[in-house]
């Protein structure tokens, strides 16, 4: 079994370092106060044009337009991998059940994955459904 190092204080001055800790911790400035700290905030959103909820003037701005297409690509992305992985865990439970290695797998891993595109496409036809009613009219 191996020791590990003793620690030596050889060459340190007892109390060294201990000239800060004289003053009384009152001494410090009193912080501000959150009130002061929000009129700041608002002076701030006054100059730069920005809403509490961090868009432009409320009407969801770029930052809204960008985060909710994240968001889409995200949840497209989620759902075409959770379709392939279903599909294939119920192809390998029923290869495993049944004995017939590798057919239903690959089977159902086809399956999931027309699962999960046919929910991508469902998806996209919702968000484009009210672009083309707004279009109509």
């Amino acid at each position: 079994m191996v020791r590990p190092p003793r620690l030596s204080f050889r060459g340190v001055k007892r109390g060294a370092g201990r000239a800060h800790y004289d003053q009384p911790m009152t001494a410090d400035p009193p912080p501000p106060s959150l009130k002061d700290l929000e009129a700041r905030l608002a002076s701030l959103r006054g100059r730069t044009g920005l809403e509490k909820d961090g868009t432009k003037d409320g009407h969801g701005g770029e930052s809204a337009a960008s985060s909710s297409a994240m968001g889409l690509a995200v949840r497209a992305g989620v759902e075409l991998a959770a379709g392939l992985a279903v599909g294939g865990g119920i192809g390998w439970f029923l290869d495993g059940w049944l004995n017939t290695r590798p057919f239903l797998m690959l089977l159902f891993f086809v399956l999931g994955a027309a699962a999960g595109m046919l929910n991508v496409v469902r998806t996209a036809r919702a968000i484009n459904a009210p672009e083309q009613d707004g279009n109509k009219s």
